[in-house]
């Protein structure tokens, strides 16, 4: 083994992935920059996170190449960064190599100054290709320096210079809500669901956004979209059908072929939209999708600490998806032949393989009622044999060589984790997921938080790198669907410090709005507005404003909440689906309320959250709260 570099002290996963590269890496940090500026020299800035396919592509084919390590040392002073840890540092780069290339994607490769000023952008680049690109780099920075130097300072001055913000009045939340079903509607795959072309990304948001349309202004259009994408992604092999939990995204149009590692981010945001629509529709494949999703979690995902680990890497065994993958003769040897024959019939399963290389991927690909009436079957009994199938196939799985997980902790992934059980909890009744919340919850508080302030990553009980807007924004909200959720009022108390944390680190008092993070090592600070494989910060930060706001009464959340509202004012006027986050802000903001009571009497309600508190149900009036005043009412029917 090589004598390993610096990265080989690195808590990252990532990053000591590549302790024993050639190349002598430097973490993100002041050790990297002084050793540029004193040498002046480029930085070649590569960020990628650990379960990403093509970042292990390119680690093999070029940062274990000498050829390519001689180059970096000699030229450049090679900086790694692991995204996931510094979220902040890709999105700054992220942002300069759409603007430079007009795409962006990991692994990222850039070029930049001492003072890491971008002039050189890409994603993926094979080692002939990077050769050269990086040979003409150093002949340019000997011999053209003030031109590159130039460059980077043009890149910053657009970024500095784009923005999205504009300032106008609030708007008004029904029209939005009308506009923003056509435009989905607009971009919907009929055939397959959806709403983009491959590839295809679940974005969850947008999935319980159009439930909870449809519940509130009777838009039946939002939820059969939402639904028949939410039946077809669960049916596809972008979900385990084996295991539960569903992949990152799909490569096909037709849910069928994954980019197979598993983030925990997005079984968050799904936990929430499949237990939505369960919730609005009691339709039962959502809420066994939500517990398929549950029992992924436990089994893959759990931390000793009660929180949960970030993700599980694509491939095993050198091969991308090889652990969900099975030759014939693998399926021969799980499953008996009457087995075999109901599996095959359901999973789209043959000798020949339905996948590449001879290889199949269990996939369902139509609805599981059509499923039973092919085989002859009510449905209860093919439930109950596809899971004696399943269990088996899962224990033969089990002695595989298991892809490589992520054990960082991320503050802002698990806040977004407590949302989503506390969701499921609320949507399905299911006790396991309250417990779990609690636990993530006193985690996050307890050794997430240090003097008042979150960190964003934990390490065996170790806290590293400093919170920046998502950690806040996501546990807050968490937090808040807790306290909806059970009506204690440390909850409340906690969520409310946390916010005003939150106002006093990031919160641009010029133009409203949250910056991603202090800006500390970078050429600007930031804001994340639109919404991508999950909430932005912002968006989600808006929500929680609009929460406290009429859950306490508290003047100072409204204002801040409104002039940020005023801010993003075009954008929700005219790409509403890409602003989701923000309208749906806008929804709690103007239609939210909360009602104590019967349980029965909750049952219709359509608006999102509500809280139920058990300990009331034998109360012989309602209380309801709203803009944070409190009535009590006979019935509903006042509300």
């Amino acid at each position: 083994m090589r004598k390993a570099n610096r990265l080989v002290n690195e808590k990252s996963l990532y990053l000591r992935q590549h302790a024993h590269n050639p190349v002598d890496w430097f973490p993100w940090g002041e050790e990297a920059f002084k050793k540029a500026r004193k040498e002046k020299k480029p930085l070649f800035i590569s960020i990628g996170y650990s379960s990403c396919h093509w970042c292990h592509v390119m680690e093999r084919e070029s940062f274990e190449d000498e050829e390519v390590a001689k180059v970096l040392n000699e030229n450049f002073v090679p900086v790694k960064v692991d995204r996931e840890e510094r979220p902040d540092v890709d999105r700054f780069y992220m942002e300069a190599c759409q603007a430079m290339t007009g795409s962006g994607g990991w692994p990222l490769t850039v070029v930049a100054t001492p003072d890491g000023k971008p002039f050189f952008a890409g994603t993926y680049i094979p080692k002939e290709r990077l050769l050269k690109v990086l040979k003409e780099i150093s002949r340019m920075w000997r011999e053209e320096r003030e031109r590159l130097l130039s460059a980077g300072e043009e890149v910053v001055k657009h970024l500095k210079s784009f923005s999205l913000e504009s300032h106008g009045e609030v708007p008004e939340v029904a029209e939005l809500a009308n506009s923003y079903v056509p435009k989905m509607e607009s971009r919907f795959d009929e055939v397959n669901g959806g709403f983009s072309p491959p590839p295809k990304f679940p974005q969850p948001h947008n999935l319980w956004l159009l439930t909870n349309v449809s519940a509130i202004y009777g838009k039946s259009r939002a939820f059969e979209m939402a639904a028949y994408t939410l039946k077809a992604m669960r049916s596809g092999g972008i979900y385990d059908q084996i295991g539960g939990g569903f992949h990152r995204y799909s490569v096909d149009g037709m849910w069928f072929v994954p980019h197979f590692e598993k983030m925990l981010y997005d079984q968050a945001g799904l936990l929430i939209a499949y237990s939505t629509a369960f919730g609005y529709s009691k339709y039962w494949l959502f809420e066994e999708t939500v517990n398929g999703i549950f029992e992924y979690l436990k089994r893959e995902m759990k931390s000793p600490h009660g929180t949960f680990y970030s993700a599980q890497d694509a491939d095993s065994e050198g091969e991308e998806g090889r652990y969900y993958l099975w030759k014939w003769e693998e399926l021969k040897k799980a499953l008996s032949p009457e087995e075999l024959e109901f599996a095959k019939h359901l999973y789209n399963l043959s000798p020949e393989g339905n996948y590449e290389n001879g290889y199949n991927l269990p996939f369902v690909g139509r609805d599981f009622e059509r499923v039973a009436e092919e085989l002859g079957m009510e449905l209860p009994e093919l439930l109950k044999k596809k899971r004696e199938v399943d269990r088996k196939l899962l224990s033969e799985r089990e002695k595989r060589v298991k892809p490589a997980r992520d054990e960082k902790i991320l503050t802002d992934w698990n806040g977004y984790l407590l949302w989503g059980l506390i969701s499921a909890y609320r949507n399905t009744g299911n006790s396991e997921f309250l417990e779990t919340g609690e636990g993530i919850y006193q985690e996050l508080t307890e050794n997430h938080c240090r003097n008042g302030e979150l960190h964003h990553a934990v390490y065996d009980g170790e806290a590293k790198e400093n919170g920046i807007l998502d950690d806040y924004a996501f546990t807050v909200r968490g937090i808040l669907e807790l306290y909806l959720a059970t009506g204690r009022e440390e909850l409340l108390e906690k969520a409310a410090e946390l916010t005003e944390k939150a106002i006093k680190l990031f919160y641009d008092e010029t133009s409203g709005n949250f910056f991603i993070s202090t800006g500390k090592e970078l050429p600007i600070k930031q804001k994340e507005l639109l919404d991508g494989a999950y909430p932005c910060g912002n968006g989600v930060m808006l929500q929680n404003l609009s929460l406290l706001y009429h859950l306490t009464g508290e003047i100072r959340f409204k204002e801040t909440l409104e002039k940020s509202l005023r801010n993003l004012s075009n954008l929700l006027n005219k790409y509403p689906s890409a602003v989701t986050s923000s309208l749906e802000t806008l929804i709690i903001y103007k239609e939210f309320q909360t009602v104590e009571g019967k349980e029965e009497k909750l049952k219709n309600i359509p608006f999102r959250p509500y809280r139920l508190l058990k300990e009331n149900e034998n109360l012989e009036k309602l209380k309801v709260c709203y803009r944070g005043s409190c009535r009590e009412v006979d019935s509903l029917e006042e509300v």
